[in-house]
């Protein structure tokens, strides 16, 4: 049975029939049993080798077992072997020649992955340094933002400007991009990259968060916006529970024409021909929190954007600078319907 599977050939080695001539057949057979206990434990830890561990697990079961288990236990595990080890080294007679062509083998292995273990740590710097490269352009952008906003005076309000602030704990996840640290957590197979990077931004970020967005360059800033007062000789954050009503409102309308120029801008760059700019028209509706103050605030901030500002508010009637347009809808004697609009301006020193 055995050289019908061609199992003959390792056993008639010199070093073999030289090691095992000698010994009897009880000695062998208690030889064939530790081992077989050995080598369950070690296929109970192994990949895919549950159902070859519970054969040998039958077979250790008790030592009175005949040759012929202890045949069938070997193909099973010879079976295996060729699944888990390449072929040239599972097929080879001789045992030892196999164990040290496969210690070679897994020492080129080994030299192999470190380089792969270097290039990841290259391209996790080169990720780290395009989130630096979007962070800067980022910067850029806003500069040019700023430089627009370097006009813009309204009510109390000397100037408006955008900041992009660092965020220290993103900082510490670059570094450790750029170090390449945690590469084998990275770059695992066991489990995918979205919960690796959740996992690499909870040991340096100090917190968990969706591990996609740790690729995006704006969780690494954090944008405010700051305005300096005619009174004041610093600047400020706008913080919405300092300023009133007409001056938020104004700081936003503000950067939304910024942003609007600035992409009027790029769009007509390629442009051969000129085209017309945008509608800059604000729209206010129910606006019912402004009163006569913060209207002023506004109508300031359109007349330094070249903006015109509609909105419907109770105290526009009672404002300067606008004009009052009111809609009154009437019935004409044969029953049809029609909306008359009256403006009506506010003279500046007139009385209320």
């Amino acid at each position: 049975a055995a050289d019908a599977d061609d199992l003959l050939g390792a056993a008639f080695l010199p070093e073999v029939v030289e090691r095992f001539q000698s010994r009897g057949s009880l000695n062998l057979y208690r030889d064939a049993f530790s081992s077989a206990r050995v080598l369950h434990v070690g296929l109970a830890g192994a990949d895919d080798g549950a159902e070859t561990a519970r054969a040998i697990g039958e077979l250790c079961r008790s030592e009175d077992r005949s040759g012929d288990d202890y045949l069938r236990a070997w193909r099973d595990v010879r079976s295996w072997l060729h699944r888990r080890i390449p072929a040239q080294i599972a097929q080879m007679e001789d045992p030892i020649e196999a164990l040290v062509r496969l210690r070679k083998h897994l020492a080129d292995l080994r030299d192999r992955l470190r380089g792969q273990e270097r290039d990841l740590q290259g391209e996790s710097a080169g990720v780290a340094n395009a989130i630096g490269t979007q962070t800067r352009q980022a910067r850029r952008d806003v500069a040019r933002l700023n430089e627009d906003l370097k006009h813009v005076r309204f009510g109390s309000i000397a100037g408006v400007r955008l900041q992009l602030r660092r965020v220290p704990r993103m900082e510490n996840i670059l570094e450790a991009l750029r170090k390449g640290e945690d590469q084998g957590g990275l770059f695992t197979p066991d489990i995918p990259l979205e919960d690796a990077l959740d996992q690499l931004f909870s040991r340096f970020g100090g917190r968990r968060t969706q591990g996609h967005k740790l690729l995006d360059y704006r969780q690494y800033v954090d944008p405010c916006v700051e305005v300096s007062r005619q009174a004041g000789d610093g600047w400020e954050v706008a913080n919405p529970n300092r300023i009133s009503t007409g001056e938020s409102i104004g700081i936003g309308a503000a950067l939304m024409m910024v942003v609007l120029t600035a992409w009027e801008r790029s769009a007509s760059l390629l442009r051969t021909q000129r085209t017309h700019g945008t509608l800059r028209l604000l729209l206010l509706d129910e606006a019912n929190r402004l009163d006569r103050d913060n209207l002023g605030v506004l109508f300031d901030l359109c007349r330094s954007l070249d903006l015109q500002l509609l909105v419907a508010a109770p105290e526009v009637a009672q404002a300067q600078g606008n004009t009052t347009y009111r809609l009154v809808r009437e019935s004409d004697g044969n029953g049809r319907e029609e909306v008359r609009v009256t403006g009506r301006r506010m003279v500046a020193g007139a009385d209320a």
